[in-house]
């Protein structure tokens, strides 16, 4: 449990804990909040588990008792949000140093002038993740607790010593503050051109938001959490938090050179003799992490703001093999595609998966939400408009056929694509729509094969392409039921019905869904045709040599239907021996 200094960074093992608890995440349920948070029931898909204020106390006391019996604690102050009309100030006190090391990292640093200025801060982490929860109390599921009280502003953290709880619950509650002021809290990756062209990418684990987002060509607002207010973007954190599993200074080089005196390393494996960190390995877990200030990016702009986004990016890594490689987006599919948060698994990556599996979540970052997800896709597209921004969708996964079948779009032909929003090539392009999803698809861009834009072209069997497309539609749909129950009381009936028209043509889904039974009955029924007339000509040919008395017909495997007086008479002649009669 005690960190170890490798290339003069801190390597920390969490201990039990080397993820986030999303089970196990708490928030208070009271009068002056409750109207505006989104629940979580059995249907709803939210993470907001509510919790009573009595019970949150109990906790908060459980926290600030352990922490006042210890030796010494660790106290750090900082800020989220670059924006100083945003700017929130964040107390973080915790039994640990790497504790405070990583919040060092991840908030904004107060120069020493802003220290002495400080005064109460507007939110407080109390961080004894060292002391367990008592799970017998209530609404505790296990030893692991970690609340969040919007009214009094704390946070409170029992039984888990991941780091990365931290830094989550400062985005939740960004999450619940910033669009009440009006400004909207995005889970992103931002970067910025030379004209001032700002560039939002949006994609869960493996979609390329971080490569893509790092680009030398085009300086670093931020990683990973950003807000777009009245005047533009801006991070609201002072740091990154990158995954490290399989890093190379040849693939990656800004993340590995960001490594170094002050940065932290987690659940990472450390040869005990020569210190040397071994990447690659996964002993521990594969969320292996690095946390380091956003200055240790050597592109980074720093201050971290941006005007206004030129373009949004959707980022999904298709493992079905139908999504195209670049479509253009209506604002009704931006905050339909925003909301669904689609990419998907592929065999391999986790046990028992062994076909490709849809994974869904809402405004990339489920996990986060205080509000329903409507209110943000909603703001999303009212910003778009406003300022006139481009929607995107990418799949950088598969193409030619689902994965196993088909080949991963290459990473040129990806950034080709980018290059081709950035430049504004795209916006002269030609579109035809796909079906049931109605995306607009380019014929042409700079640098990618015009084959390559029009997945249908890739496969070699039209009508498995369809089923296989109105398979991803239907996913689709059953994901976004779940946002359906109380939709109307979050952004009204009227807003409801817009963004459901940005998704899959439902009644084209049926029709091809039917035509598939259909097609599937008819080839079983041939199938079953021809394996009857087999049967029958096997049984003809057998009556010119009637089988004795006591024989009868069986069905052999790969001949069709023969009587065992044939049989054994073929049996005998093999064999060279008088035939049987």
């Amino acid at each position: 449990m005690l960190p170890t200094c490798c290339w003069h960074t801190c390597t920390i093992t969490p201990g039990a804990k080397t993820g986030r608890c999303p089970r196990d995440k708490r928030v208070v349920r009271e009068p002056s909040t409750e109207r505006d948070i989104w629940w979580a029931s059995t249907s709803s898909g939210s993470p907001n588990y509510e919790m009573d204020e009595r019970s949150f106390l109990l906790n908060r006391e459980t926290a600030v008792s352990y922490l006042n019996s210890l030796h010494h604690v660790f106290v750090f102050d900082g800020y989220a949000n670059w924006d100083p009309e945003a700017r929130i100030k964040v107390r973080v006190v915790t039994e640990r140093a790497y504790h405070a090391l990583f919040m060092h990292n991840m908030l904004i640093r107060p120069t020493g002038e802003e220290l002495e200025e400080y005064g109460e801060p507007d939110f407080i982490i109390y961080n004894a993740g060292a002391f367990p929860a008592n799970r017998f109390s209530n609404y505790m599921t296990s030893t692991t607790s970690v609340d969040i009280n919007l009214k009094s502003r704390e946070m409170v953290i029992l039984g888990t010593q991941y780091a990365g709880e931290m830094k989550k619950g400062v985005f939740s509650v960004m999450h619940y503050l910033m669009p009440k002021r009006g400004v909207l809290s995005l889970h992103s990756g931002c970067n910025m051109g030379a004209a001032g062209d700002v560039t939002l990418f949006f994609g869960l684990s493996g979609t390329g938001k971080t490569t893509l987002s790092t680009d030398p060509r085009r300086p670093l607002i931020g990683d990973d959490e950003h807000c777009w207010g009245p005047e533009g973007v801006f991070n609201i954190e002072g740091g990154c938090y990158a995954k490290c599993i399989g890093l190379k200074a040849s693939s990656e080089p800004e993340i590995y050179k960001a490594i170094r005196f002050g940065s932290v390393l987690e659940n990472v494996v450390v040869n005990e003799a020569t210190r040397a960190v071994d990447f690659v390995s996964n002993v521990i877990t594969e969320n292996t992490r690095a946390s380091y200030p956003i200055d240790y990016i050597d592109n980074a702009k720093i201050p971290c703001v941006g005007p206004h986004p030129r373009n949004v990016v959707l980022l999904c890594c298709d493992a079905f093999g139908v999504l195209p490689p670049i479509s253009k987006l209506s604002l009704e599919q931006v905050m339909y595609h925003f909301i669904s948060g689609y990419t998907s698994k592929v065999a391999g990556t986790e046990m028992g998966v062994t076909e490709p599996e849809a994974t869904f979540s809402a405004c990339y970052g489920g996990a986060f939400l205080m509000w329903h997800p409507m209110k943000y896709a909603a703001m999303l597209a009212e910003k778009m408009r406003q300022h006139g921004t481009k929607g995107w969708l990418v799949n950088t996964g598969w193409t030619g056929g689902s994965y196993g079948v088909g080949s991963r779009i290459s990473l040129k032909y990806t950034r080709a694509i980018i290059d081709a929003i950035h430049s504004g090539a795209l916006n002269s392009a030609q579109y035809l729509e796909m079906p049931l999803f109605k995306l607009q698809v380019p014929t042409s861009c700079p640098g990618v094969p015009s084959v390559l834009l029009q997945p249908a072209l890739q496969w070699a069997d039209k009508d498995d392409f369809n089923n296989t497309l109105a398979q991803l539609a239907t996913l689709f749909v059953g994901s976004f039921n779940s946002y359906l129950e109380d939709a109307a009381l979050h952004v009204g009936a009227d807003m409801a019905d817009r963004i459901l028209s940005g998704g899959p043509d439902m009644k084209q889904v049926q029709e091809l869904c039917e035509a598939a039974a259909a097609t599937a009955a008819a080839a079983a029924a041939a199938v079953n045709e021809q394996q009857q007339e087999k049967l029958e000509k096997a049984v003809a040919a057998c009556s010119t040599a009637p089988a004795p008395a006591g024989a009868d017909t069986v069905v052999v495997a790969g001949v069709g239907g023969e009587c065992k007086a044939c049989l054994a008479r073929k049996a005998s002649e093999a064999e060279g021996l008088p035939a049987v009669n």
